[in-house]
């Protein structure tokens, strides 16, 4: 196919914009956001955490679980999340590692939110939420969910059909919408009731 040369050079500007286009866009405006660098003074962590510390049942509103549980969580955690500070950046605590982690799956608000509510970037924020979980699971799932034995499935088949009439029952099943980005070629298979994109997180409770 024949190109005549004005189309060439028109042709090769569009290329060059687009590259410093995309250039520009990398391009990192501050080391750190003016909005994260009053985490101290602004974040949820700092402004609300102790607070709700001083009544259970707002604390428990706001994590969905106790007190005692909060801290017996932090302390059970603390060498395996904890990091050192650097000349350069203070760590985030690990007390704040897991207020963040808790609240964000609580709440089932985006990172994005979480974002704004405690002033730390979105990828900090990743991170924290898949190292605290990670460390939760391998730290205590051998002590809060050991492989059940037959007897133990008897046991719990048992208390269902003494408190709920429920013959050969193993657990109860309930279930929480996560927003999530698009999957590839999904179509509208994450779709929930609402229209949003989702993952249907569900939670078994045996008895």
């Amino acid at each position: 196919m024949y190109v005549s040369a004005s189309n060439k050079r028109y042709l090769l500007g569009l290329l060059y914009l687009r590259r410093k286009y995309r250039q520009a866009k990398k391009v990192r405006q501050h080391w750190v956001h003016p909005l994260l660098t009053v985490r101290y003074l602004e974040g949820s962590f700092y402004t609300l955490f102790e607070k709700l510390r001083k009544d259970n049942s707002k604390f428990f509103n706001y994590f969905r679980m106790s007190i005692d549980t909060f801290d017996f969580i932090v302390e059970r955690l603390l060498n395996s999340i904890k990091h050192q500070n650097t000349p350069i950046r203070a760590c985030i605590p690990p007390k704040e590692m897991v207020a963040v982690t808790i609240r964000y799956l609580a709440s089932g608000a985006t990172f994005t939110d979480m974002h704004y509510y405690y002033r730390i970037g979105i990828s900090t924020i990743s991170k924290t939420v898949r190292l605290v979980c990670n460390s939760l699971w391998n730290l205590l799932k051998d002590e809060f969910l050991p492989q059940p034995t037959e007897e133990t499935w008897q046991r719990i088949a048992d208390n269902f059909k003494k408190s709920a009439q429920f013959l050969n029952c193993l657990g109860a099943i309930d279930g929480k919408h996560i927003r999530v980005n698009r999957f590839p070629h999904s179509g509208s298979m994450n779709l929930n009731y609402k229209g949003a994109v989702c993952c249907f997180l569900r939670l078994s409770q045996p008895r």
